[in-house]
Parts: C-alpha cells; sequence; structure tokens
C-alpha cells in the first residue's frame, strides 16, 4: 500500500512539473504543502528517481527505516546521538562527549578520529562475488566528504576483512545518492557491514534515508595523468649524473599520484607525499611536487590549482589546510601548513592560456593571504605573520603541543607570505585588476619592513624568529636566516653581512654538502637517523631549505655561489631521493623515495643550473645558466625539454663552457614556435659580452632590467628556431 502511495504521489508530481493544466486543485494544494520551495522541480525529479522497491532487491540487503523508531536491526553507537527520525538514520556530526576540540592546535591538526560507526544486522549471507555496491541516499550537511564501509565474512565473524572508501558532496542541501564501490575488494560471503559517514566529527548532520546491497559497473577508471614516460621527461647531460637518476625523480612523482578521487575534497588527482605518508593530499608537500611536475604535464598541475581552490572554498577563512585530514574543514582554525602554494601558484598561473584558471588562482591566493593577514595570524604591534606546527620549521616550539598559536613570528614564513604577496600583486598586473596591485604591492612592502625591524639581529648579523609576547628573538641561528634575500626583502648591507656566515663550513657546512636545517654550532645541534620523528629538522639536510636559499642568491646578484649551492644540492640528492640527508656522512634517512625531493631535484637542474623559466604571459623563455666550478671545460645539455602553450614545443639546451672566460649556447626550438622572445642572461660580474650570434658578429645588447634581478647582463631575442650565442 505504501508503495502504491509513492507512485500515485510521484504521478501528480510529473503532473505538476509538466505543466498539466487538467492537474485538479486538491493536486495543486498538495504538493505545495511542505514541497513548493526553491528548487522543487529538482527535488521532485530527484523523489521519483530514488523511490525504492523492495521487490527488486532481497529485503535483508534493502533498509529503508520508514517505521518509526525503527532501527532495522542496524545499531547506531551512542557518540553519534543519533537515531531513526523522518524515515532516516539521523547522525549529530558533533558528538556531545567530546569537549576539547579545537582548542588545541594539535587537535585541529590531527583530530582523535573516533571512527564512530552504524553496524548492520549479523547473518546477511551476501555473496561478495555478485553483489559489489553499497548504495545509500544521504543528506550531508556537514564539511564531511569521506566515509567508509567495513565489512565481516561468515569466515571471519570477530574481525573486520576490510575497509572502502566513499565520497560525497559536502554542505550540500539537498539529497544525493552516494555509491561505495566494494568490487574486487570484499570476497566470500559478507555476514556484516559496518557505516562510518564521516571522518572528521567537528560539525553538522547528516542523515541516511535507506542503504541496499546491489550490484552494478564497477568503478569508473580514470585514466592516469602522464608524469614519467619517456617521451615527456627532458634527456640531460652532466656531468656524473645519469639519465636513468634524473629519470627516477620523474618515476618516484609518479608514485606519488592519487587518482582515486575525490578524496578528502579534494576534486582533481594530485600528488601525495609518498611513501609511508599514504594517499592524502597536503599543502605544502603537494605545491612542492607540482615544481618539478609542471615540466612535463601542465595540465595536470592546472587541475591541482583547481582542486586546492575547491578545498578552501570549503573554509570560511580563506584557509587551506594542512592536510586533507585536518577535522576543522569547514569552520576557521588557527592552522595551516608553510604556504608554498604561493610559488607553485603563480609558476601554474603565468605558464597556462587558461585566463579563467589564472582569475581563478589570483582569487584563490588572495583569499589565502586574507587568511595570513588575519587577526588570529597577524601580530597586530609588529606586523608580523605567526605560525604554529608545520606553518615554520626547526624552531624549538615545532612540534610542542603545548605550544599557543599567535606566538612565534618565525623568517621562513613571514618571508613565504611576502612572497605570496608579491606575487598576488604581479599576477593582479599581468590580469589588469588595477584595483589589486597596490595592496598586495602594499602588503609586500609592510612585511618587508617588519622583517627587517623585528628579525634582524643588529649584533649578530643574521635574521632570527621573534617571540611576539616576549618581544624579543629566539636564540637559534636557523638556515632560514638567509630566506630574506629573496625578492629583495634583505637589503644590501644585510646580505653582504649574512655571506660570511652562509660560506663558512662551520656553521652550515658549505662546500661540504648542502646546508643544514639549522647552525652546527647551536648546543642542540642533531644528526636524525631513521624514519620522520620531527628532529630531522634540528640538524639534517633538506631540499626544502637549501632551495630557497639557492633562489634567494639568485635574487641577491650571487650567481656563483647560487650555482655552487644548487650543483651540491643536486650531487647529494641524486640516486639519494630520501625525505633528509645526515649531514655528516650523507645517508639519506626518512621516506626513501620522498616526492618534494624528487621535485626539487628536478626544479634545481632545470631551473637553476640550466637557468630555464617560462612565462606564457609576458611571451617569454628565460634562459640563465648557473654554471657551478665543475663544468668548467664541460659541455652540458637538456634535451626534449616541454614548453606548455603550444603544439608540442619543446627546448633543446647545450651549454659549453670551454673556459672561465668563454661560454657558448646553443638553443634549439622544435614543435610550434612560441610569440615572445627568448632572454638570455648571463652574471655581470664575469665581465663576458656576447661575441656571436649564429656565427655573426655581435654587440651586447641590454634589456630593460627585471624586477628584483641583480648582476646580470641580458639579450633578448624573437622566438627563432634555433640560436648560438657566445658569450665572452
Amino acid at each position: 500500500m505504501l508503495f502504491k502511495k509513492v507512485l500515485l504521489f510521484s504521478s501528480v508530481i510529473l503532473a505538476f512539473v509538466s505543466g498539466d493544466v487538467n492537474a485538479n486543485q486538491d493536486q495543486k494544494d498538495m504538493i505545495s504543502f511542505g514541497f513548493v520551495e526553491e528548487n522543487t522541480r529538482q527535488e521532485r525529479i530527484d523523489f521519483k528517481k530514488t523511490s525504492i522497491s523492495k521487490d527488486t532487491i532481497p529485503t535483508k540487503w534493502f533498509w529503508d527505516f520508514n517505521e518509526w523508531n525503527n532501527s532495522e536491526g542496524w545499531v547506531i553507537s551512542e557518540p553519534v546521538n543519533g537515531g531513526i527520525s523522518g524515515g532516516a538514520i539521523r547522525f549529530l556530526v558533533s558528538p556531545k562527549d567530546n569537549k576539547q576540540r579545537s582548542s588545541s592546535w594539535d587537535y585541529q591538526v590531527w583530530g582523535d578520529n573516533p571512527g564512530y560507526e552504524i553496524t548492520s544486522p549479523k547473518g546477511l549471507d551476501i555473496p561478495a562475488g555478485k553483489h559489489n555496491i553499497v548504495k545509500m541516499r544521504v543528506l550531508n550537511m556537514s564539511p564531511e566528504t569521506d566515509g567508509s564501509i567495513s565489512w565481516k565474512t561468515k569466515d571471519t565473524t570477530e574481525t573486520n576483512s576490510g575497509t572502502v572508501r566513499f565520497t560525497m558532496k559536502p554542505d550540500y542541501h539537498e539529497w544525493q545518492e552516494v555509491t561505495c564501490y566494494m568490487d574486487s575488494s570484499w570476497t566470500g560471503t559478507i555476514d556484516q557491514i559496518k557505516i562510518n559517514p564521516a571522518q572528521m566529527w567537528m560539525r553538522g548532520d547528516i542523515w541516511i534515508d535507506w542503504i541496499k546491497v546491489t550490484t552494478g559497473k564497477p568503478k569508473p577508471l580514470l585514466r592516469r595523468p602522464d608524469l614519467h614516460s619517456k617521451s615527456i621527461v627532458p634527456i640531460i647531460s652532466l656531468p656524473g649524473i645519469k639519465q636513468d637518476d634524473f629519470q627516477q625523480a620523474f618515476d618516484i612523482l609518479d608514485e606519488c599520484l592519487v587518482t582515486d578521487i575525490p578524496m578528502k575534497g579534494f576534486n582533481y588527482p594530485f600528488l601525495a607525499p609518498g611513501g609511508a605518508y599514504g594517499q592524502s593530499w597536503w599543502q605544502l608537500d603537494g605545491s612542492l611536487n607540482i615544481a618539478g611536475a609542471k615540466w612535463v604535464n601542465q595540465k595536470f598541475v592546472e587541475d591541482m590549482m583547481r582542486g586546492f581552490a575547491g578545498v578552501q572554498a570549503q573554509n570560511p577563512d580563506g584557509r587551506i589546510d594542512l592536510w586533507g585530514g585536518s577535522p576543522m574543514r569547514g569552520t576557521p582554525a588557527n592552522v595551516s601548513s608553510l604556504p608554498r602554494f604561493f610559488d607553485a601558484a603563480f609558476d601554474v598561473a603565468t605558464r597556462t592560456k587558461d585566463r579563467q584558471l589564472q582569475e581563478l588562482i589570483h582569487d584563490t591566493m588572495k583569499k589565502y593571504l586574507a587568511y595570513w593577514f588575519s587577526s588570529v595570524k597577524r601580530d597586530s604591534e609588529s606586523g608580523l605573520i605567526t605560525a604554529v606546527f608545520e606553518e615554520s620549521f626547526s624552531d624549538k616550539s615545532f612540534g610542542d603541543k603545548k605550544a599557543i598559536p599567535g606566538i612565534l613570528a618565525p623568517v621562513d614564513l613571514n618571508v613565504a607570505v611576502a612572497i605570496g604577496c608579491y606575487n598576488t600583486a604581479k599576477l593582479a598586473e599581468y590580469l589588469g585588476r588595477k584595483q589589486d596591485i597596490p595592496i598586495y604591492s602594499g602588503m609586500f612592502e609592510e612585511l618587508k619592513q617588519a622583517i627587517n625591524k623585528h628579525l634582524w639581529n643588529k649584533d649578530k648579523n643574521a635574521y632570527y624568529n621573534y617571540d611576539v609576547g616576549d618581544k624579543k628573538l629566539k636564540p637559534r641561528l636557523i638556515c632560514t636566516t638567509f630566506d630574506p634575500m629573496r625578492l629583495g626583502i634583505a637589503p644590501d648591507e644585510h646580505i653582504e653581512k649574512l655571506i660570511p656566515t652562509l660560506v663558512n663550513p662551520e656553521i652550515f657546512n658549505w662546500g661540504i654538502r648542502p646546508l643544514t636545517s639549522i647552525a652546527k654550532t647551536e648546543p642542540d645541534f642533531i644528526e636524525a637517523t631513521g624514519s620522520y620523528d620531527g628532529t630531522a629538522w634540528f640538524g639534517d639536510v633538506w631540499t626544502m631549505r637549501n632551495l630557497q636559499i639557492i633562489a634567494g642568491l639568485e635574487d641577491a646578484g650571487k650567481h656563483a655561489l647560487a650555482s655552487e649551492l644548487a650543483w651540491e644540492t643536486v650531487k647529494m640528492f641524486n640516486n639519494n631521493f630520501s625525505e633528509y640527508v645526515v649531514p655528516s656522512t650523507g645517508s639519506g634517512e626518512g621516506v626513501e623515495r620522498y616526492g618534494w625531493t624528487a621535485s626539487q631535484y628536478i626544479t634545481a637542474i632545470i631551473e637553476h643550473l640550466f637557468g630555464v623559466k617560462y612565462n606564457q604571459i609576458e611571451g617569454r623563455l628565460d634562459i640563465f645558466p648557473h654554471i657551478p666550478q665543475d663544468f668548467i671545460g664541460q659541455t652540458i645539455a637538456i634535451n626534449n625539454l616541454v614548453i606548455p602553450g603550444g603544439n608540442d614545443t619543446r627546448l633543446n639546451l647545450t651549454i659549453n663552457s670551454k673556459n672561465a672566460k668563454r661560454t657558448e649556447i646553443a638553443i634549439e626550438i622544435t614543435g610550434e614556435l612560441p610569440k615572445g622572445s627568448i632572454c638570455v642572461m648571463v652574471p655581470e660580474s664575469e665581465g663576458k659580452k656576447l661575441r656571436k650570434m649564429n656565427g655573426v658578429k655581435a654587440g651586447w645588447v641590454n634589456i630593460d632590467k627585471m624586477e628584483n634581478r641583480k648582476n646580470y647582463r641580458a639579450v633578448s631575442i624573437p622566438f627563432q628556431k634555433s640560436l648560438k650565442l657566445v658569450f665572452e
């Protein structure tokens, strides 16, 4: 009888939505009572589509919870505080027994993953080989995006036999059908299933209208983005570096690739950290992994930007969470992570032709800066940005669960946010958003002044982290002291005072291996080995720290030093893509095949040693080789390097440093020739001049000075298929 009533009511609804003028007034009144609201047309259609007949499914594998206070044998765990309401199981996502939520940064990062479940009756006797889908009709009024289903078989009734994840739209004010593809994940005869509809358990409610076990097509497989095929990986020739070693870095990026999406709110394939860190997305790792991946698959990194914009959109404060498992998604919070996103976002935006994506990236950058400049993160007196946990590295409070947000103003974070301001202003200029240019340029200048006023120690000639509560510098010399060389943040006089500290092997290991994370002269300097436990930031060598300093040296015009550090970093991590390295022995520790190590190794070779960068918006291909002493008298080359935006445009670049006084550069472009120019640069301090161009004597042509570039000479030449330059 109930099913017949549903069919009758469905026909009434269809008459109404089709505009049937013969529908009588009683029918119209019936529909208007409680059903005529916004989106009523779609709701009525959805109602018809989701009306389920028990005649088509064995009764014991279909539950609709339509009887008053009848859970149909399902057990609802007490902490859920739910029950049967209006023909659905209701979950109160904020359990009443958890009183310490969001009271500490530690909880804001990790939560407690309570795993509250509802459990089906036993004795289901589901033949797994014939039924591969668990489907539910869900109303999700929470920021939750991922749930899971686990099961027990007749052979293992005491323990779970496995778990499969399902996804749903967050904060969605309409019923949605959710499908969990069991496929080959479960086998045998299923005795019982459990459903965990949430992971974060922070706010909002979830209702399940019905549950059914059924069969259908297996989960569609997403085509895997190519990050490592030999057709797209550049071919390099560097002394002591094998092509197989270079290829391996791209293979590791492919190992980090996650295509089982949506994943924790991220709706596009992404790069996870790698190794034991699992399948989740992380802002810092993802951003650093983009740096290398962009050289082989521009479309993929563009989609990662869309993914970041999507997870950010869930947060009302513009925050991008530290990682996908953050329990604070959908609410204001105090914790993000060191925002290398600003570098990655700017790179992707300037390399794409997609104007809509550029606008999206710019808006995402603006929202993220709004978080960092909010009163939650910015100290009103000093004007500095404060940090907690992985928003900064190598400070004593790193990882201290008793740390209080809003106290530590670190060098690395403030420089990273300043870079974000600079990049946002620059992208605004490219996009013609004139009103944004002075805003973000002004924010950059404000941070620049605050960094130099409060973080510079004039007695020790170095930048130190700052305690905004005690209003004093923290007494630990960290390699982040060199970060303000980026973008001219540090004035020239500060840079000159920093250099002796940089090149002293007794302090940061210069000339032995890449720079240590803190000074070897610090009393608590340690060399961490084994699995990561946080202590490796207090002594060991990381690519993330060294690449930032290399970029700063280049910005400061210290090109010879940048060359040597880039080469030391490449050699150290070549065929040793570990998470970090012990400075005294060079032993790789932590995760063995770590994503950002591989990515930054790629970046160090392409963007720093060969000095290749591409800006599609400006139509400019930069080539600024940084030649270390080991390359003098050698020929190095990179071939088949993808230049985005064209029809299979590739760069072949050969650099022959016959001696310290002469450099020959050969450039070949295959495929579609881009519009714009090739800008070739050499350090001005080397005293070299352009002597020949394509075999013909040439005079020096200086182009306009570029922002935040020092100590260089440059020549700008329209794109052409081949070009040979001799500097002497």
